[in-house]
Parts: structure tokens; sequence; C-alpha cells
């Protein structure tokens, strides 16, 4: 019976380990890709062809923790620029790269 008692407890002691190790492992799986590509509503104030950036009075942008503002942001691409005006309606992913803010997608809004 004492035998019994041990291996029911190393077996418990077995599976708490495994499901903290695999609670551990879920805790560290990166945001899914739709959270981490959210678009942000905003409006174009002004575009700067020449140096690629867009200033955007926005909406809070989640992924940012950042709140409701109007700001320059540097386009990674700026050919998607050239479809934009002042005064557009738009959605928009903005991202931290080394400290820069920047837009890696835009579009108008539907």
């Amino acid at each position: 019976m004492n035998k019994r008692i041990h291996l029911l407890a190393a077996a418990a002691l077995a599976l708490a380990a495994a499901s903290g190790a695999w609670a551990a492992g879920q805790a560290a799986k990166p945001a899914p890709a739709a959270a981490a590509t959210a678009l942000t509503a905003g409006e174009v104030r002004k575009i700067d062809a020449a140096t690629a950036k867009v200033t955007i009075k926005h909406e809070r942008i989640a992924n940012l923790d950042m709140d409701a503002m109007t700001m320059v942001f540097r386009a990674t691409k700026p050919e998607q620029l050239k479809a934009l005006k002042a005064g557009d309606k738009v959605r928009f992913h903005a991202e931290s790269d080394q400290g820069a803010l920047v837009v890696t997608h835009i579009e108008a809004a539907k």
C-alpha cells in the first residue's frame, strides 16, 4: 500500500510539472497574426511624398499602446501614399521600428 501511495504521489507531481510547462509554453507564444496586423482608423492630414511621410489623426493604436492623437509616420511602402490625399479616411497598421514609428500598411477606408 505504501508503494502505491508513493507511485500516485509521483504521478501527481509529474502531471503538475507537465501542466506547468504547458502553461508556460502557452504564455510564451506570440500574439495571433490577426492581432499583430490589426488596422487602426484615421484621417490623413498631410502627405510629404518626397520624404515618404504621412500625418494621420488616428484613434488609439492598440499594438503600440498609444492614445488617439495626430502624428507623423514614415511609410515603409511609399507607393501606398500615392492614392491618398489630405482629408481621406484611412485604415492603417503602424509599428515601432527601432524607436521610429512607421506605417507598414495604409488603405482608404471603405
